[in-house]
């Protein structure tokens, strides 16, 4: 996000939602008291002086690059998924969007981290589920076991079961 810092400054006209239109009056030539004098009319003050300002600090062409490329980066923030569930979930999908668009490049030690805790987690589920089990057994309650089924193929006359 500093990269963006230069260019989300405190400036009213940039912030302004008319600052497309202002901007293009100013490069047309429109003075800075009549562009004042238009956007109090249109209900959007905005002193001549801050005009005026905007004008030498910000109507360049490197400003509006970055303006424009900040104005995009932020759009695409928000498109963010809002975490709703799992955040550790949210991260791992947000990581691996950065890495799939060439945004991030992990570290080894980075990635095996990750897979640690990943794999730390599928081993406590495994233990919840023994608890579970191993309290159903000592409670004496009912017990499940899941068999898996297999496919019996039937035998023709003079077949071998091999």
């Amino acid at each position: 996000m500093t990269d963006l810092a230069p260019v989300l400054t405190g400036c009213h006209v940039c912030r302004s939602p008319l600052v497309e239109a202002i901007n293009k009056k100013m490069r047309d030539g429109m003075s800075d008291v009549q562009l004042s004098k238009w956007l109090a009319d249109a209900g959007h003050y905005i002193s001549r002086i801050t005009l005026g300002k905007h004008k030498r600090d910000h109507l360049t062409e490197d400003h509006e690059h970055k303006r424009i490329s900040a104005v995009k980066h932020l759009q695409k923030q928000k498109k963010t998924i809002k975490a709703t569930g799992d955040l550790a979930m949210l991260v791992r999908d947000y990581v691996h969007s950065a890495v799939q668009e060439g945004d991030l490049t992990p570290t080894l030690a980075e990635g095996l981290r990750a897979q640690e805790m990943i794999d730390r987690r599928q081993e406590k589920g495994a233990d919840r589920e023994v608890a579970l089990q191993l309290a159903g057994i000592l409670g004496g309650g009912a017990t499940y076991q899941i068999i898996e089924a297999t496919e019996i193929k039937p035998l023709r006359v003079g077949e071998s079961e091999s």
